[in-house]
């Protein structure tokens, strides 16, 4: 029983005291220049009871504008060239812009469709 006894006391007090020790605080970094500089004035909040309420500016238009934007033409259908697919491979197409550039995979896409052609970033329709 002794031999635990003075092992356990001696962790108590190391503990106790390790508990009562500060913590250091970090010190704010010093002046690059070495010049003291003056704490700021403080300033005086004044009470806002005191001021009278500020009022929201309004600022009234004219409903009619002096330049009305020009209206816009509605675009009609454009005409792009079709894909031709490709024999025995459904779903391919080449494109009508690069037919020698290679197959383009249509898979998934309907008749009509804009597709945009990975090799000119041109548009054509799947056929």
């Amino acid at each position: 029983m002794k031999r635990l006894f003075l092992p356990a006391t001696a962790a108590l007090c190391v503990l106790s005291i390790a508990a009562c020790v500060k913590k250091q605080e970090p010190t704010p970094p010093k002046n690059k220049g070495g010049f003291h500089q003056p704490p700021q004035p403080l300033t005086r909040h004044e009470d806002p009871v005191d001021e009278p309420p500020e009022k929201p500016v309004v600022k009234h238009e004219d409903p009619t504008p002096d330049n009305p934007p020009p209206p816009t033409q509605p675009t009609g259908p454009k005409n792009y060239e079709y894909g031709k697919p490709v024999p025995g491979k459904p779903g391919f197409v080449t494109s009508p812009y690069a037919p020698s550039a290679g197959y383009v995979d249509v898979r998934g896409f309907g008749p009509a469709t804009e597709v945009k052609d990975p090799y000119t970033g041109k548009v054509f329709l799947v056929p």
